[in-house]
């Protein structure tokens, strides 16, 4: 299921064709097991949406079958599109996490995941891909992906990628971690000013103590911007992280 809201504006033909030919945001979430997870995400992805004011374009996609669809999503948009990406999903140091079938509607319960070999995962490298797969194990290989297979090309040289999930960020096993791999893969695809974002520690979607459905967003708690690999900050407050705290980070030039 795909759904796709633009901006438009009715001034003069002109200011249509310049916003028609405008760079995108792709907001991207669900592919969870549980139900309940997926619904966050979407509520999640419908706040950071709201609070993109809609300056450019927006796309966004319900991913019912893991990275498999994450994949081709991001091939299908023309190289130096994508302004801005919003991944809602589960995540580790490792990688972000994916099932085959994903529902609004059905969870499905861990021994289903495992029986019918539905994970369908991003990873930040082959070597961590293979280490956590098994040939007994649960997950097919065909379906399992690491971030060298997105098509980075599709991005902006100024880029931005928020992954809205636990732990992507974290630095507790070491320096190396799934937004710091994904920043330096951006980088040698020649998007030098890109960055990711992603959470240090644990995420949840309730920011401020909220306990309303339609309130949820994960833009809260400790997270990491980072370039090239490297650490560039920390961030502590709650919300949409301002492109201007982008630039300083990036050292404003």
């Amino acid at each position: 299921m795909v759904t796709q809201a633009h901006t438009t504006t009715k001034v003069n033909a002109k200011v249509e064709q310049i916003r028609l030919n405008s760079p995108t945001r792709l907001l991207i979430y669900g592919s969870a097991r549980k139900a309940s997870d997926n619904s966050a995400f979407m509520y999640a992805s419908k706040n950071v949406a709201a609070d993109y004011k809609k300056d450019l374009p927006i796309k966004s996609y319900f991913l019912q079958q893991g990275a498999n669809e994450l994949i081709e999503i991001i091939a299908s948009q023309p190289d130096n599109s994508i302004q801005s990406l919003d991944i809602f999903c589960h995540g580790s140091p490792d990688g972000i996490y994916f099932i085959l079938g994903a529902s609004m509607t059905e969870t499905f319960t861990e021994k289903e995941v495992r029986s019918k070999n539905l994970p369908s995962n991003l990873y930040r490298s082959m070597f961590v891909m293979v280490n956590m797969w098994s040939p007994i194990g649960s997950n097919n290989f065909a379906n399992q992906h690491r971030i060298s297979n997105l098509k980075l090309s599709a991005f902006t040289n100024e880029s931005k990628i928020e992954i809205h999930g636990c732990s992507t960020a974290s630095t507790k096993s070491g320096d190396d971690n799934f937004c710091s791999a994904l920043s330096k893969e951006l980088y040698n695809a020649g998007k030098k000013r890109s960055v990711v974002i992603g959470h240090a520690t644990k995420a949840n979607p309730n920011i401020g103590g909220t306990t309303e459905i339609k309130k949820q967003d994960y833009r809260h708690g400790t997270r990491a911007i980072y370039n090239n690999s490297k650490l560039l900050t920390t961030v502590k407050t709650d919300g949409r992280i301002s492109a201007n705290v982008i630039r300083s980070a990036l050292g404003g030039e």
